[in-house]
């Protein structure tokens, strides 16, 4: 045979296996009862442009919108929006583990907590872990959140000093949370409030976040793995790099944390890890580094995140901004009352929040688990092992499905008060800190976190939304916002 005959042979047998696949996929595989685009069925193709494009949680939002309450995204994936399926996927017993394809492990091999592929190994460490977000721990940190936005309302007054000028709260509020979150796990703040600029290590977890959706692109289409790496070394180079970075950064905080023989008062993250360690439940170096950068990331990125989308909406709707600011500065006679205790008890606050949370999840995406061997039922319909299964936050609060007037900020849906057009509201569905044995531990964390410095921003100051940022809140997702410049007018209100 010639080199051109085995060519054409070649082609021929590469044409013959798309079109069996895409006849298999199409019309023969388990999932081709389940409603879904055609494209998505019969390729995974559509569902990674989107995600490397940014756009998956309006792509997947789309679908939902157009095929119901469950959609087939790619040949080996469902998508729901209905609160049974966060029961049958992610609730106890299930036991369904992480798709690692999207789940990315550590540079040393080593898994978080967030992404253990089994339940077992979640157990395992959430038994050490679980102590450093206690109620208690919470406690704990409060005066050093207090100091950091202590810090964080001084800078803020310098900046506000001209009426013209409008600074980028979502700088200020990653300022505040990243140092709050380093000094609390690495035992060293970051000093950004203090320099007024992102230290370098955040730069690089910004850019390792993004890099996540690289590499996961190669382990979706493993066909095209070796030219993806190709290209990701060509264009994500920077990223990549920047990833590592990051890596040897905090390995390299954490051993300096924990050579110290001595232990802070009141604890630190690393303090609660040595002290939970026992022999039914102990974490190695590399597990113990993979769960502080985490937790690094988690209780920083994703608290700032919800922030930034809490006082844009706020400032779109000036009846619900006036209320709240008015509800905080007749309940709080000077900022030392803004506690932990008394904004968990502030039910308009809790309800901005929460309306902030279902417009604009931190995480919009859905958190894909795998059927086991041998499927399950998921929403009252069976579907085989090995399948894909998620519920994406994004799609599932923006559904009119689940609730009334879905794309309008209307807080007042969550007070216990309130009217019959939220009646058939499906509150079940709102998970924004996920479900089940493997919710997250941080939690009241991120809670504590936003009412806190919330409640103090809105004491201090008068905030108004710089033009330029009407449109703000639509923005690429990987993993989580890739967050654009929120620009808002301060004018100090209380300067005590």
């Amino acid at each position: 045979m010639t080199r051109r005959q085995l060519y054409d042979s070649s082609g021929q047998q590469a044409a013959l296996y798309i079109l069996w696949k895409v006849v298999y996929n199409r019309h023969i595989h388990p999932l081709s009862h389940y409603p879904g685009p055609f494209l998505a069925s019969v390729s995974r193709i559509p569902f990674a442009t989107a995600y490397i494009r940014g756009h998956l949680h309006t792509y997947v939002r789309n679908l939902h919108q157009t095929y119901g309450d469950v959609v087939r995204v790619a040949p080996d994936e469902l998508s729901y929006q209905n609160e049974q399926a966060w029961k049958d996927i992610y609730g106890f017993g299930r036991n369904f583990p992480k798709d690692t394809r999207f789940f990315n492990v550590a540079r040393n091999g080593a898994c978080n907590m967030a992404v253990a592929p089994t339940d077992e190994i979640h157990r395992r460490q959430r038994r050490v872990l679980g102590g450093a977000f206690s109620d208690t721990a919470l406690k704990h940190q409060e005066h050093l959140l207090q100091q950091y936005v202590d810090n964080m309302i001084q800078r803020l007054q310098q900046q506000s000093t001209s009426a013209t000028e409008a600074v980028d709260l979502t700088e200020w509020f990653n300022y505040t949370t990243f140092d709050f979150m380093a000094k609390y796990v690495f035992g060293e703040s970051l000093s950004c409030l203090e320099d007024a600029q992102y230290h370098p290590w955040v730069k690089m977890i910004f850019a390792a976040i993004r890099a996540w959706a690289v590499i996961s692109l190669s382990k979706y289409i493993p066909v095209l793995s070796y030219p993806i790496k190709i290209v990701t070394l060509c264009l994500y180079r920077r990223l990549l790099k920047d990833r590592e970075a990051n890596f040897r950064f905090s390995a390299t905080r954490l051993a300096q944390r924990m050579s110290r023989p001595d232990d802070p008062s009141p604890p630190d993250f690393i303090s609660h890890v040595k002290s939970s360690q026992g022999p039914k439940a102990v974490l190695s170096d590399d597990e113990i580094r993979a769960n502080a950068s985490f937790f690094m990331i988690a209780g920083s990125e994703t608290t700032a995140t919800l922030l930034s989308g809490c006082i844009f909406l706020l400032l779109t709707r000036q009846d619900t901004y006036r209320e709240l600011v008015s509800q905080v500065r007749a309940r709080y006679p000077t900022p030392s009352a803004v506690t932990f205790a008394s904004t968990a008890d502030f039910p308009y606050l809790r309800a901005v929040v929460h309306e902030s949370l279902r417009m604009y999840p931190p995480t919009p995406l859905g958190m894909p688990r795998v059927v086991p061997e041998g499927g399950a039922m998921i929403a009252g319909r069976f579907v085989p092992g090995k399948t894909a299964v998620s519920v994406p936050h994004y799609a599932a609060y923006r559904s009119p499905a689940n609730f009334s007037h879905p794309n309008d900020f209307l807080p007042e849906r969550w007070m216990d008060n309130a009217g019959d057009e939220y009646s058939d509201d499906q509150k079940e569905i709102f998970q924004p800190f996920s479900a089940g044995p493997r919710a997250c531990a941080g939690k009241s964390l991120a809670y504590a976190e936003t009412y806190l410095i919330l409640t103090r921003l809105l004491w201090h100051f008068d905030l108004d939304l710089h033009p330029q940022c009407a449109d703000w809140i639509n923005q690429q997702a990987f993993v989580v916002w890739n967050k654009k410049p929120l620009l808002v007018r301060l004018t100090v209100h209380n300067a005590a």
